[in-house]
């Protein structure tokens, strides 16, 4: 059987760019695989918004996410990047993290180089650790994958702390690490976003943050100027608030769902989601036996 790392290296290789959507659980894993996508990102700011309800500032726990993982990965085929954050401590936790996310199924993980508690790529007020201390974890992540094919993403959250330069200092000397994808966070015009693939020479991630600092393009934008992988983090978790907010709202003030439905699955449907008649077709396998 192919490993998740293996499946998600060769969509990398089929897809020029990836395409990578975020998913916060294990439904809307399954509609972006019946969306006809392959491969999935478990992000962590979208999961500290579902999960727990919070923002992004290091409060989801190495645990509540692999616990996630597990989830997503039992739910789907999809071939998952894991958001591992700082990877929960120093390069001992970094490397069990990646262990137990490699455990729980996941195809991929990204670690990035901020001092913990983290906070969202895009809000103000963040620091980085030492460009020694953030190898360490690397070659502990590297080192602790039991799978080769299991793909190690490193983020370096140096553009908004020093400039682009030291981002993409940073970034070559990951990729000298064993990072397989160098991603650096939050780049704010055309130029610099162009600047970054032109000079490391792994393959790099641009993260897509709708209102964030970064540049939102036309996919073929993001091809020309050599990005191999684009990642739309938390466009679903985001929709999925907006949508949730409206129900409650039309329902507080009309004490009906009715002229709500039309943003709603139908019970079909949400019955085909989730899988149901093949729980159908196994309750009368096991009734015939």
């Amino acid at each position: 059987m192919t490993s998740p790392g293996a499946r998600l290296r060769a969509a990398m290789n089929d897809q020029t760019p990836l395409l990578l959507p975020g998913v916060h659980d294990a439904l809307s894993a399954r509609l972006a695989e019946r969306s006809g996508f392959s491969v999935g990102y478990l992000s962590g700011s979208a999961t500290a918004m579902s999960l727990l309800g919070l923002p992004d500032i290091g409060l989801l726990t190495g645990s509540q996410i692999v616990e996630q993982t597990r989830r997503v990965t039992a739910a789907c085929e999809l071939a998952l990047v894991v958001d591992a954050d700082t990877g929960f401590g120093n390069a001992v936790n970094t490397a069990y993290t990646v262990r137990e996310l490699e455990s729980a199924g996941a195809a991929g993980i990204q670690l990035e180089d901020q001092t913990f508690p983290k906070r969202c790529g895009h809000f103000a007020g963040k620091s980085v650790v030492p460009v020694e201390e953030m190898l360490e974890k690397l070659s502990a992540a590297v080192e602790a994958r039991r799978d080769e094919d299991l793909v190690i993403i490193a983020r370096t959250d140096a553009r908004a702390v020093a400039d682009l330069t030291e981002a993409i200092d940073r970034g070559l000397r990951y990729a000298e690490a064993g990072a397989d994808v160098i991603f650096v966070e939050a780049p704010r015009n055309e130029a610099e976003l162009r600047e970054i693939p032109a000079k490391i020479g792994v393959p790099t991630l641009v993260n897509v943050v709708e209102g964030g600092k970064t540049p939102q393009l036309p996919l073929a934008d993001y091809a020309e100027m050599g990005f191999r992988i684009v990642l739309y983090p938390t466009a679903a978790v985001r929709t999925v608030a907006r949508g949730l907010g409206t129900l409650y709202e039309h329902l507080r003030e009309t004490g009906t769902t009715e002229g709500a439905d039309v943003g709603m699955v139908a019970f079909a449907e949400r019955n085909e989601i989730t899988g149901f008649a093949d729980y159908e077709e196994l309750a009368a396998r096991a009734a015939g036996r």
